[in-house]
């Protein structure tokens, strides 16, 4: 089965280089490599048009995580794939995970994205990710804690929502469901594609036996960075509107603000008045309905559009990654 892999580059090159080798490492599967730059600044490095077979293109705009993926996932269409591997470009895949995550979609046709666990790169021995369950009250995703069994060949685990940093999704559902939501830019963007996917009938699933190693928070300038934050508190907000009811969404409206109260004194006090100026923003504009990239946040140094996180519009970090306040 042919499988179409896309990156999304934010002036990360030699992150996205190591990324692209490990996928070039991959065995046991047809694999074509497409490449975005959202727009990074200075001159492309001269190993992208040496690099043989990466289908590439640079971007006039910095649009987003969802944005850079979205026009990734068109331009590999070319490559007549049946499955598309969007990869985070700070991720590192090991020469099997492609493989076997193509093998079981191919045995499983209910299942619609598949995750591997994935692994932070600083300590390889800690998961990162391995899927959530969506908590509606706090309208917060709950890492999934895998049991031993899990990690026996071929075994997977059902779940609400598995990490944009590696997803592997059926390339004719990624089609039918309009790709990312580009009006969020980044942060639970993975979260409301699989939410869409399971609407649909379909399943979203992790497969512990393939592994990733990510290098988190590199993107993004951090899990508590400025873009983090803001991204991630008026992306929630925006979310709740479709994937909440009445009745938890405004349970999780009072919990928002009342934690938010509580943490703009601690961040107050520990020196950080811009991180409490942006959270506040995030929390109004997703109130507000206000969508997309506001006031040029990650013009410079915190977005993510790639796959990273936020030193560069990049990556994904997931939606239980920017912050661990809430």
């Amino acid at each position: 089965m042919k499988v179409a892999a896309v990156l999304v580059n934010y002036g990360q090159w030699e992150l996205t280089r190591k990324s692209i080798g490990s996928l070039r490492a991959s065995t046991g599967v047809d694999l074509a490599v497409t490449l975005v730059d959202n727009c990074s600044p200075g001159p492309v490095p001269e190993w992208v048009e040496k690099e043989e077979g990466l289908r590439f293109l640079r971007l006039d705009e910095n649009t987003g995580y969802s944005g850079g993926n979205n026009e990734g996932f068109r331009l590999s269409l070319q490559d007549g794939a049946e499955l598309t591997l969007f990869l985070n470009n700070d991720a590192t895949v090991m020469p099997d995970t492609v493989g076997i995550m193509a093998s079981r979609m191919e045995e499983d046709p209910g299942t619609g994205i598949l995750a591997p666990a994935i692994y932070r790169a600083s300590d390889p021995g800690s998961i990162w990710s391995a899927g959530g369950r969506l908590v509606r009250w706090k309208m917060r995703f709950r890492q999934v804690e895998l049991p031993e069994e899990a990690f026996q060949p071929g075994r997977t685990i059902e779940t609400d929502f598995v990490s944009g940093c590696a997803m592997m999704v059926r390339t004719s559902l990624f089609e039918e469901l309009g790709g990312f939501r580009e009006d969020l830019f980044m942060y639970y963007e993975d979260a409301e594609l699989c939410w869409r996917a399971r609407n649909a009938g379909f399943r979203v699933r992790v497969i512990p036996s393939a592994s990733v190693l990510h290098e988190v928070g590199s993107s993004s300038g951090g899990e508590q960075s400025v873009t983090a934050m803001y991204f991630s508190e008026r992306n929630r907000i925006l979310l709740s509107r479709s994937m909440l009811g009445p009745f938890h969404r405004a349970v999780f409206l009072i919990y928002k603000t009342a934690v938010l109260l509580v943490y703009t004194v601690r961040f107050a006090a520990s020196g950080d008045t811009g991180l409490v100026a942006w959270t506040w923003k995030g929390y109004l504009d997703g109130l507000a309905g206000r969508s997309g990239n506001r006031d040029g946040l990650t013009g410079g140094k915190s977005p993510r559009a790639s796959g990273s996180s936020e030193g560069g519009i990049g990556g994904n970090n997931g939606p239980g990654a920017a912050g661990g306040y809430r």
